[in-house]
């Protein structure tokens, strides 16, 4: 049997119970008025009941804060069937007292629904949440008209007195006070059938049955509550005893909640470690299993102290052991990391595989990067043969000469030129400027080939700034260009470099 049918039976036992007491409570009252330990055991079988209750509260509620505020209720609950047993028990002599002692029931009517609302805020919240403070100002109302029940016999705005009827007598004839705490006590079960609708977005697609369970409470507090309201709180036959019938539904409308799933609470714990995939298991302090998955594997004392030193462990290649301490105990489990090595080891052999293929992209671009580089150079060579045709053809003109004197020092001249142009050139094309210092090393090599076919030459290089590039390469041209025009013949020439370049030339 699983524990929610336990549950289950558990409150039809607790129902069979209170209505067993009731009748006999009944009977006792009608046909046994000397029994003087009826109000113990009614009292003992209440209590037994709220514990049981409260015992649920404790070991089931998940939530920290709403087990907090159910237990308050139950505090309260319990508090007031205390009251009713020192009436029943010690002061049923005493009419002023019973009076004054039954004025107590409005502290559960107004506290008991106000810890159930405060209770609903946390329904599906963590464990660090909290509600708004401005809910706890709601006290304020609670305890004032608490005071006013307490103090009712001084200004009866709970309870009017009729004037024929001999005084004190236990008439509680309900007035506005009283009224007012009905509603209070029903406004807030309302808001906190509210609550629980807004907290669950499940019980909007549930049967029209469990949409309704919510409204069971405020339906039957106010059904309850009415034939002692209309007949001054004096019943001649009553199946439960007012206090007892507002703390039952109470407790049977929590029960519903959970039933049907609107609380969380802890359940199934022993199917859930027999089936555990993780193979959890729980161990005393002194490692005695007290409950153990099916699937789990025997902790021995030296693994134990390893765990509680290392707090995980590798058992093997693909299994982990995880412990964490509890109260008065640990909690086991495993991790099965055969999934998380198949894939670390797929990436392994995919970063083998990228490396080996970085590398072979790698040469690729290197290759690449190569044939671009060559075709650059070839570009330039393009463009070099083209801008040098003409002393190119001027060579081939004049290899095949006859030998006249002149002919090797015009040959080198101009092949000197194009030496130091083409060295200017890729200079300018890798660096993108030329350095003042290269123009003045190509200009004394032409120079000096000048000297060698007879030319004064009169060189000044006393640049101020660094010349432009293009200006560079147009002064070597222009060069050439003054050179060819006289076909080599002129007799002097002066060649000055400052922050230009100047040629004069004398025939």
């Amino acid at each position: 049997m699983n524990e929610q049918n336990c549950r289950i039976l558990n409150l039809i036992g607790a129902t069979i119970l209170l209505l067993a007491v009731s009748a006999y409570r009944q009977l006792s009252i009608r046909y046994l008025q000397g029994d003087f330990v009826r109000p113990y055991i009614v009292y003992a079988v209440y209590i037994f009941l709220l514990l049981n209750w409260q015992y649920f509260i404790s070991t089931k509620i998940t939530q920290k804060m709403m087990s907090f505020h159910l237990t308050a209720q139950n505090i309260v609950c319990i508090f007031y069937i205390t009251v009713r047993f020192v009436q029943d028990a010690f002061l049923y002599v005493d009419v002023q007292l019973m009076r004054f002692t039954g004025y107590f029931i409005h502290i559960l009517v107004v506290l008991g629904p106000l810890f159930g609302l405060y209770g609903a805020f946390y329904l599906g919240k963590s464990e660090d949440y909290r509600i708004n403070r401005k809910w706890y100002m709601l006290l304020i109302p609670a305890f004032g008209l608490i005071a006013m029940a307490l103090t009712n016999e001084y200004h009866h705005f709970l309870f009017y007195v009729v004037p024929e009827e001999p005084q004190p007598n236990l008439y509680f004839h309900p007035y506005i006070g009283t009224y007012l705490t009905y509603l209070w006590g029903l406004g807030i079960v309302c808001y906190q059938v509210y609550v629980i609708y807004k907290r669950n977005e499940a019980i909007k697609t549930d049967p029209l049955y469990k949409k309704l369970i919510p409204f069971y409470e405020p339906i039957l507090f106010l059904v309850f509550s009415i034939p002692y309201a209309a007949t001054a709180y004096v019943i001649r036959f009553e199946i439960v005893e007012l206090s007892a019938g507002l703390i039952f539904i109470a407790v049977l409308c929590w029960n519903l909640y959970i039933f049907i799933g609107l609380i969380p609470v802890n359940t199934c714990y022993g199917k859930v470690f027999r089936k555990s995939t993780v193979a959890m298991q729980i161990l005393s302090s002194d490692g005695t299993p007290i409950v153990i998955s099916e699937n789990a594997s025997n902790i021995t004392p030296q693994v134990l102290e390893i765990l509680k030193r290392k707090k995980r462990i590798l058992t093997s290649e693909d299994i982990e052991m995880n412990i964490h301490n509890i109260s008065n105990g640990y909690m086991i489990w495993q991790n099965d990391l055969s999934e998380i090595n198949q894939v670390f080891r797929k990436l392994q052999n995919l970063n083998i595989e990228l490396e080996q293929k970085q590398d072979l992209l790698a040469q690729e671009i290197r290759i690449k990067s190569n044939e671009a580089n060559i075709q650059v150079r070839n570009d330039i060579y393009d463009q070099l043969t083209t801008e040098l045709s003409k002393q190119l053809c001027l060579l081939e003109k004049l290899l095949p000469e006859e030998e006249h004197p002149g002919k090797w020092d015009k040959i080198s001249l101009i092949g000197t030129y194009i030496k130091r142009f083409c060295n200017l050139q890729l200079t300018y094309q890798e660096n993108q400027m030329i350095p003042n210092n290269d123009l003045r090393i190509s200009l004394e090599d032409m120079a000096k080939c000048m000297r060698n076919i007879g030319l004064d030459v009169r060189l000044i290089f006393c640049p101020t700034k660094q010349l432009e590039p293009q200006c560079i390469l147009y002064a070597m041209k222009r060069l050439e260009e003054i050179l060819e025009e006289s076909d080599f013949r002129l007799s002097a020439i002066s060649i000055c470099v400052s922050d230009d370049v100047y040629f004069e030339k004398k025939e």
